[in-house]
């Protein structure tokens, strides 16, 4: 569906267009691509996109999921419910009971046992038994509990760093390299993070695109509907002052005049906010189902419009990587409400991601639907203890379930879900479902995993990527070979 333009509209497309046409003129836009002056929406094929989604605060993902009555180890369910009881309201008298009001009994498409998934992640559970979504067990991104570490860790893509320094390169980042130097990882949430970060030491956001919301990208224009308004003035006076310092004012300057920076970043930020509205002006407009979408983040509901438009305009973002986040998850108490919440908003039926996919699948395309070039890899800081704390919550963990989600996946459960080590006693006679402090055992680094997500977007970029992933821990008797097409 085409968007209905206003006059107002027309004459400010006319704007938005002399102004690139002006920059591409004077080689001010950098690596805008020239099919980006093209003002009818071109279509182009969505390039294999990872998009990682980080889940701020650790987020408790035994909550999410749980092993089902039948499992067929009933000594293990039941030191696991007694472990866990206090999360779940006091007026259940057995754990049936409970799994049956609170979970979806799940089929591993693999071939393992039944377990539930949370009733507030229905499209998750939709998405594995159709087998479009893999849980690795016992995976970890950080051998610490601290989220500062472990959320540097998540972001860099190597869990066994142990020195807070964020001056390094992320995952995005270097993914983006290897894929050339018109590739971006394209940040959709309020901020920039460590991932998105590339290995060139000062000049690491050389191959990155803030999209934190992609109908405002272009630079803000004098508007006659509110003149006196300090958005207004400010517009007038910033087109007026570089209005009269063109290009001409530049090449009658040295190269190292110490304002030329400023110009030159005007005429690249003019030029690429301009071809993303001029662009999304004429593709589809934002559906109904998006614009009206109601979440308890209203963050993560920008984010996913924000992801139905880059799947729209990957040519002029120079999409390599997709990069969202969701808070929220340091559940120390009160986790049923908050993690039942963050779940709905994640993974529930009307939930952003259902909602977003749903709408990419209405796009054009050449050859290859949008939606089937999309893998959603969830990370976060780290997991949660298995045992309950004594306020309704769970404390800072270390192994977790890493989660993907895409039409390319090979769905179905990777490793030991509900580990028997957790229900059994240790060298000190310790069993951990009833051990304050106990945590998932990380067995698989995250690394590992990503390091096939990588090499999925482009074969044999994966190990440089991921340089420590050969020698990373892995679950025994776990294959992620074919968790990804080559």
């Amino acid at each position: 569906m085409k968007i209905n333009h206003t006059h107002s509209e027309v004459s400010r497309r006319s704007f938005l267009r002399q102004s690139l046409y002006a920059a591409l003129a004077t080689g001010m836009a950098g690596s805008i691509p020239l099919r980006a002056a093209a003002m009818d929406c071109l279509v182009s094929d969505l390039p294999r996109t990872l998009v990682n989604l980080m889940m701020h605060g650790g987020a408790d993902l035994r909550f999410l999921f749980m092993p089902a009555p039948n499992h067929p180890d009933a000594a293990y369910v039941q030191l696991n419910w007694a472990a866990r009881r206090s999360l779940y309201a006091a007026d259940y008298l057995s754990y049936q009971q409970m799994f049956d009001d609170q979970y979806l009994l799940t089929r591993d498409p693999l071939g393992g046992p039944s377990f539930g998934v949370h009733r507030s992640a229905g499209w998750l559970q939709t998405e594995i038994e159709a087998g479009r979504a893999a849980i690795v067990s016992n995976a970890f991104c950080s051998r610490n509990r601290r989220h500062d570490q472990s959320i540097l860790n998540a972001d860099a893509g190597n869990p066994e760093l142990d020195i807070l320094n964020f001056d390094r390169s992320g995952w995005g980042g270097r993914l983006v390299e290897q894929l050339g130097a018109n590739a971006n990882s394209v940040e959709l949430g309020g901020s920039l993070s460590t991932f998105n970060k590339g290995s060139i030491l000062g000049a690491r956001l050389g191959q990155v695109v803030h999209a934190k919301d992609m109908r405002k990208m272009a630079l803000a224009l004098p508007d006659s509907g509110n003149p006196a308004s300090d958005r207004n003035v400010l517009a007038r006076a910033l087109q007026s002052y570089y209005a009269g310092r063109g290009p001409e004012v530049l090449e009658s300057q040295p190269a190292n005049w110490p304002y030329q920076i400023f110009f030159q970043h005007y005429n690249a930020i003019s030029a690429f906010g301009s071809a993303v509205e001029g662009r999304l002006q004429d593709c589809q407009a934002l559906p109904e189902s998006l614009l009206s979408l109601n979440l308890n983040s209203a963050g993560f509901a920008q984010q996913c419009r924000n992801l139905f438009d880059a799947c729209q305009i990957p040519d002029v973002l120079g999409l390599g990587v997709l990069s969202m986040s969701y808070g929220g998850w340091d559940t120390h108490d009160n986790q049923a409400n908050e993690a039942s919440s963050n779940l709905s908003d994640l993974f529930g039926n009307s939930g952003g991601l259902a909602t977003t996919l749903q709408a990419i699948e209405s796009l054009p395309y050449v050859a290859t639907p949008a939606k089937n070039q999309l893998v959603f890899y969830f990370s976060s800081d780290f997991g949660r203890q298995i045992v309950a704390n004594g306020t309704g919550g769970t404390d800072h963990g270390r192994g977790t379930y890493s989660l993907l989600i895409g039409e390319q996946i090979r769905g179905g459960v990777y490793g030991a879900m509900f580990s028997q080590r957790e229900s059994n006693p240790d060298t000190e006679g310790r069993v951990p479902l009833q051990t304050a402090g106990a945590d998932i055992e990380g067995l698989t680094s995250t690394d590992r995993i990503l390091q096939r997500a990588a090499d999925w977007v482009k074969p044999g970029i994966g190990e440089s990527v991921f340089p420590t992933a050969f020698n990373a821990s892995q679950e025994f008797n776990v294959d992620l070979g074919g968790l990804l097409p080559s």
